[in-house]
């Protein structure tokens, strides 16, 4: 997983072509003797042929000496046509593959960094599809400079996009920006409503398992179809994932992490 210009990468017209929302593709290279492993951030849909667009995969590609990522970097007409062996992989994925979707009613999503990268995926193809649960809530933080530029901040205009499709109020982007020189709530038109110049919080882990609103019933109770998915660096998704598992009404099951690392 890393950060890099999202690279689409096209398929046969006669490929079937399976994975699920929030999985990588380790990808052969002619010539390579190991595979690069790089998070798929495109939708299942999206690799299906369809009468709109050609089949296509979008990878997380990291600029980097990486010699699999080298070779995407490549200029494309040295790639163009070039047909590579792939294998998909991942468990941390959606539909979660140990819990029943059907009983998830809130779901929290919390970035940090190229930890968007399989979020990207997953919360795109729930708001495309129009199947998602009760309340989707998307926390993400990740660095950036003074200019607060949304089109370089990976994915944040695909995000902001997205929540302006589903149109519903159980649909929440949280934006925590840190390198801006501010402090506190950000109020600028071209960002998320939601956008703090600081990093995540446990009180704002707390408020977005409940779905930024007061329990009814108490946290055991209104808690009990809460389920979260976190991906970021080391240190934060060890903290985040402890702490919220020990919460009041959550259970470590429901705190689900990939670890890329």
């Amino acid at each position: 997983m890393g950060e890099g210009r999202p690279l689409a990468d096209g398929l046969d017209e006669t490929s079937n072509m399976i994975f699920s929302p929030g999985q990588w593709l380790d990808t052969f290279i002619p010539g390579l003797p190991k595979a690069g492993g790089f998070t798929i951030t495109s939708t299942p849909s999206e690799a299906r042929p369809s009468s709109q667009i050609p089949p296509f995969l979008e990878l997380a590609v990291q600029n980097s000496n990486n010699p699999p990522a080298k070779w995407f970097s490549r200029p494309q007409e040295e790639i163009l046509g070039k047909q590579l062996v792939v294998r998909v992989g991942g468990s941390f994925t959606w539909p979660p593959p140990t819990l029943d979707a059907a009983k998830i009613d809130r779901l929290v999503l919390i970035a940090g960094g190229v930890g968007i990268n399989p979020l990207i995926s997953i919360f795109s193809h729930l708001i495309r599809t129009g199947r998602y649960p009760k309340e989707v809530h998307f926390v993400y933080a990740t660095k950036t400079t003074s200019e607060l530029d949304p089109h370089s901040i990976l994915f944040l205009t695909r995000l902001m996009d997205l929540v302006g499709i589903a149109s519903d109020p159980g649909i929440t982007l949280s934006l925590y920006l840190t390198g801006t020189g501010e402090d506190g709530m950000l109020d600028d038109g071209r960002l998320p409503n939601r956008t703090f110049a600081r990093r995540i919080t446990e009180l704002d882990l707390v408020r977005a398992l409940d779905g930024f609103k007061e329990n009814i019933y108490g946290a055991e109770h209104d808690r009990q179809g809460t389920v979260c998915y976190v991906c970021g660096p080391q240190k934060m998704t060890d903290e985040f994932v402890g702490f919220l598992g020990q919460q009041p009404g959550m259970a470590k099951e429901r705190v689900l992490c990939e670890k890329w690392w």
